[in-house]
């Protein structure tokens, strides 16, 4: 995965409020060991400040960010993790849909994108997450894309880039993407969200299969 970035006030204000938190913990824990004279061994280390700051941060990042309070998740980060799969539609098909599968890797500082498409695969190279309301809400990308030994020969390797928007329930999203100036080719794509488990393609398609009919 790599880092991405994002407008979310999250991003500026949780940094100072595990910093408190690591120096509340790391206090009432010394604070305890005075007040009840627990002897502490000789091999056993208290928590810096450092420490406690740096476990925080790390299950912050991993887990606690996406816990949901009440109904919202407590970061203004949205949740992009798991398997989406839908129709494609290219300039390079003469509009012709095609089925695609997304699967994205989220933390709450690093990400990863990856795309397969019946002839060529993709990796996100850098993104964006935005939250503030305008054109630019949504995840951006840049991306790398990889044709199949299978594919036409008029397909090879060449960077593009992507926005997406996350639909109000978080079921669906929806954008476009340009290829670079080699190929000059630009689509549409819309995306339904199948799980957070990452699935084979064949997997994905048939379920994709299961929901589009119900």
């Amino acid at each position: 995965m790599h880092v991405y970035a994002s407008d979310s006030r999250d991003r500026k204000i949780m940094p100072w409020v595990l910093a408190i938190v690591a120096v509340l913990i790391t206090y009432g824990f010394s604070a305890l060991v005075v007040r009840w004279k627990i002897e502490v061994p000789w091999w056993v280390e208290a928590p810096s400040i450092m420490s406690v700051y740096g476990l925080g941060h790390l299950l912050y990042n991993r887990l606690m960010w996406r816990w949901r309070l009440l109904g919202r998740q407590i970061t203004g980060i949205p949740d992009y993790r798991g398997t989406w799969f839908g129709v494609q539609t290219s300039s390079y098909r003469e509009g012709v849909p095609l089925r695609s599968m997304m699967y994205i890797s989220q933390t709450w500082t690093e990400l990863c994108v990856e795309f397969v498409f019946q002839k060529s695969r993709s990796y996100s190279l850098m993104a964006v997450v935005n939250v503030t309301p305008g054109v630019t809400e949504g995840l951006t990308f840049e991306y790398s894309n990889a044709p199949r030994p299978d594919a036409e020969e008029t397909m090879h390797a060449h960077i593009g880039l992507s926005h997406f928007r996350l639909a109000p329930d978080g079921k669906s999203m929806e954008g476009d993407y340009f290829s670079g100036r080699d190929r000059q080719t630009i689509g549409h794509m819309k995306l339904l969200y199948l799980g957070a488990a990452q699935m084979a393609y064949e997997e994905a398609e048939a379920r994709y299969a299961k929901i589009a009919s119900a």
